[in-house]
C-alpha cells in the first residue's frame, strides 16, 4: 500500500511541476574552487526536466546514518525481537564459522543475546545506564557486536551486512521504529559529535574502531537548495533502509527538507512491524540496484533522460556515477578510499583532470 501511494505522489508532483529556473550560485564555503566553478556552471544551464541524483552516507551527509543507529541501540540497549533470534536475522549460514574467531556466527549471537538478556535485566531493575555501560558484560557485548558485523561484511559482502544492520529493528512497530531513528538522529547529529572510538573486550580478545556521529554540512545543503532553485529535481538513491535515510532527509529542520517520493532506499517488506526482509518486488538500490532503481523510478518523469549529475563516495555508487552516457557530471565525495578501488580509480581521473572532465572529487566537508 505505501508504495503505491507513493508512485501516485510521485506522478502527481511530476505532472503539476512548473519550473521557473533561477540564476544561482553556491556559497565559496569549503568547495574546491574548480568543482564550485563546474557546478554553478551546470546549474546555469541545465535544460529542460533536468534531475540529480545522490548517494546518502558519506555523500550528502558526513558519516553513516545506518551506523548511529546500530551505536544508538547498542548503547541505550533498544531491541524488539532481535536478542531473541540471538542478532541472526537476515544471516545466511549462521552456523558458518566467523573468520579468526574460533567460533561460528550462531554461537558468537548465542553469546551476544546471553550478555544482552543479562544487562538488559539490571536496566529494567533500575540500574543507570551509566553504570551499566562501565560493566564487563556491557564492554564485552558492545566489542562482540561490532566484530560480528566486520566479519560478516568482510566474509559476506554488503549486502547481508545492509540487511542485518537495520534489520536489529525487528519487531518493532513502524510507529516505533521511527521514533527510535528519530532519537538516534538527535544523539549523533552535529559537527561535534564525530569521532572514531575504539571498542574493546575486557579481555581483549574482540578490538575494532567504531564510527560516531552524522552531520549535514552547509555546503552540501547549499547545494541541494541551488540544485532545486535551478530547475534541477534532486533524488537520494542509498543503500540504507529507507525508512532511516526518510527520517533526516524529509526533515526541513535537521535535514534537508526532501519529499519522500523523491527518496529511494532499501526497502524491506511491508508490515506493521518491521520484518527484516527485502521486498522483492522493489528495485533494491545497491551497488547495480542503484541504476535499476534510476531507471525504473526517476528517468520515466523525465522522458528517460540520464540524471544530469550523480553523487557518490564509494565503490557501491561506482556503477550509478558510470552507467549513463548523458550524465554531465560525476560528483565524487573524497573520503579517501584507496586508488586501487573502482571510486579510487574515478578519483583519480578527476584529480589528473584537474575537474575538468565529467567526473569532479571534493574533499570530504569533514575535514
Amino acid at each position: 500500500m505505501k508504495s503505491t501511494l507513493r508512485i501516485i505522489l510521485f506522478l502527481l508532483v511530476a505532472a503539476s511541476c512548473s519550473r521557473g529556473h533561477q540564476a544561482v550560485t553556491l556559497q565559496e564555503g569549503k568547495w574546491a574552487p574548480e568543482v564550485r566553478e563546474a557546478l554553478d556552471m551546470l546549474m546555469a544551464n541545465p535544460g529542460k526536466d533536468a534531475y540529480a541524483v545522490f548517494d546518502f552516507d558519506k555523500t550528502s551527509i558526513v558519516h553513516d546514518i545506518s551506523q548511529a543507529l546500530w551505536v544508538y541501540q547498542i548503547e541505550h540497549l533498544r531491541y524488539a525481537d532481535a536478542p531473541a533470534h540471538d542478532f541472526l536475522d537476515g544471516l545466511p549460514s549462521p552456523e558458518k564459522e566467523m573468520p579468526g574467531a574460533g567460533m561460528s556466527y550462531a554461537a558468537m549471537g548465542r553469546a551476544m543475546s546471553s550478555e544482552y538478556m543479562t544487562i538488559k535485566s539490571r536496566l529494567d531493575a533500575g540500574e543507570s545506564i551509566e553504570a551499566i555501560r562501565q560493566s564487563d558484560e556491557y564492554l564485552d557485548f558492545r566489542a562482540r557486536m561490532n566484530i560480528f558485523l566486520t566479519k560478516m561484511d568482510e566474509q559476506y559482502g554488503s549486502w547481508v551486512s545492509y540487511l542485518w544492520q537495520p534489520g536489529l529493528l525487528a519487531g518493532f512497530t513502524q510507529t516505533e521504529a521511527e521514533a527510535l531513528i528519530r532519537d538516534a538522529i538527535a544523539e549523533h547529529l552535529g559537527l561535534e559529535k564525530l569521532a572514531v572510538e575504539r571498542w574493546t573486550s575486557p579481555d581483549g580478545r574482540w578490538d575494532g574502531d567504531v564510527q560516531r556521529g552524522i552531520w549535514i554540512s552547509d555546503e552540501m545543503k547549499d547545494l541541494y537548495k541551488c540544485l532545486e532553485a535551478a530547475g534541477i529535481d534532486v533524488y537520494i538513491c542509498s543503500a540504507s533502509l529507507e525508512q532511516i535515510v526518510e527520517v533526516l532527509a524529509c526533515d526541513s529542520g535537521l535535514g534537508f527538507g526532501i519529499a519522500p517520493e523523491r527518496v529511494f532506499g532499501l526497502r524491506f517488506v511491508e508490515g506493521e512491524k518491521v520484518v527484516p526482509e527485502f521486498d522483492p518486488q522493489y528495485k533494491q538500490p545497491n551497488r547495480e540496484g542503484k541504476i535499476d532503481c534510476i531507471k525504473a523510478y526517476m528517468a520515466p518523469s523525465y522522458d528517460n533522460a540520464a540524471p544530469l549529475l550523480v553523487a557518490g563516495d564509494s565503490n557501491g555508487d561506482v556503477p550509478m556515477l558510470t552507467a549513463f552516457p548523458g550524465m554531465k557530471r560525476g560528483l565524487i565525495i573524497d573520503v579517501g578510499r584507496s586508488a586501487d578501488t573502482p571510486i579510487g580509480q574515478l578519483a583519480v581521473r578527476a584529480r589528473e583532470e584537474h575537474n575538468t572532465g565529467v567526473y569532479l572529487l571534493q574533499p570530504s566537508f569533514e575535514r
